[in-house]
């Protein structure tokens, strides 16, 4: 039997890694309410309210220190903004665990 040559095992290995994010479903939406400063709520297509995780994050939970920065913090980046919405999961709440994407707020798309 011959050795794996290297070409097919880093085309594995590639898909592999980023198979999980071609999973994902999208949605969009605009941000109608800051939970705290992990979590959100994008009114999506058809009035649709859906509640998010975000992905990767851990800020401190109400009652917390820093929690009502984290909160503002949040609020600031995304509150009444158009979000895209990339998620593979829920979590054990029933929130969307996801990725949130924020256009530019620049007409051209490039930061001034």
């Amino acid at each position: 039997m011959s050795p794996l040559r290297p070409g097919p095992v880093l085309a594995l290995a590639l898909l592999l890694v980023t198979a999980p994010a071609a999973w994902a479903d999208v949605l969009t939406g605009k941000v109608v309410h800051i939970d705290d400063g992990d979590s959100l709520t994008v009114l999506a297509e058809g009035y649709r309210r859906v509640h998010v995780r975000l992905a990767a994050i851990d800020a401190p939970e109400k009652g917390q220190p820093y929690a009502e920065k984290s909160r503002q913090g949040l609020a600031r980046l995304v509150l009444d903004r158009e979000v895209r919405v990339e998620w593979d999961r829920h979590d054990r709440y029933g929130r969307v665990v996801a990725t949130v994407w924020v256009a530019s707020p620049c007409a051209s798309g490039n930061a001034a």
